[in-house]
């Protein structure tokens, strides 16, 4: 496969320039790696828009970004780009369990921390709950934990669709925490 030059083709944000590139990027592993490694330099807007090339990478071919799960999440505070931490925790939604122990701790506590971060994006919040949910799924003993801090959270939220999608979590999480579903 001919190199690439993300930055010569990635000019703007449009969803079909996105679908083109991620279209040429195909499942290959390589490419795919460039576009991460472009969009962890954080150089706006051309870290975004490899992020979202990488997320509809993601959606086509799921199985790009297992090598880069671990790495991901422990990154994921660190980022200052509010747009690419939003892809990439678009990308979490869709693969929320990390194989590696440690990063796997690292993300549930970033998760918690930011659905109390009052600073945070609704968005971030938003994902960070469904995340959460994903992975009480598999680590039911977290379930409590969540309960808790939404009903402490929820009515601190700015956005009433937050507090909205916040509370319809939380009657799910209720009603299953005696069973382990």
């Amino acid at each position: 496969m001919q190199p690439i030059n993300f930055p010569s083709i990635l000019t703007d944000s449009s969803r079909s320039l996105m679908d083109y590139t991620a279209a040429m990027v195909g499942d290959d592993a390589r490419l795919f790696k460039e576009l991460m490694d472009i969009a962890y330099q954080q150089k706006s807007p051309l870290c975004m828009r490899a992020a979202r090339v990488a997320d509809l990478c993601c959606e086509r071919n799921p199985y790009l970004i297992r090598p880069y799960l671990t790495d991901l999440v422990k990154n994921l505070p660190g980022l200052k780009d509010v747009s690419v931490k939003r892809i990439f925790m678009h990308i979490l939604v869709r693969h929320s369990w990390v194989e590696d122990d440690e990063a796997m701790g690292k993300l549930v506590d970033t998760l918690f921390k930011w659905l109390m971060d009052d600073a945070q994006a609704i968005a971030i919040k938003a994902y960070s709950m469904v995340i959460l949910e994903n992975i009480t799924k598999v680590l039911p003993d977290l379930k409590m934990e969540l309960i808790l801090v939404l009903e402490a959270a929820i009515p601190f939220w700015d956005s009433s669709a937050l507090q909205r999608a916040g509370r319809k979590q939380l009657n799910r999480l209720q009603k299953g925490k005696n069973r382990n579903d």
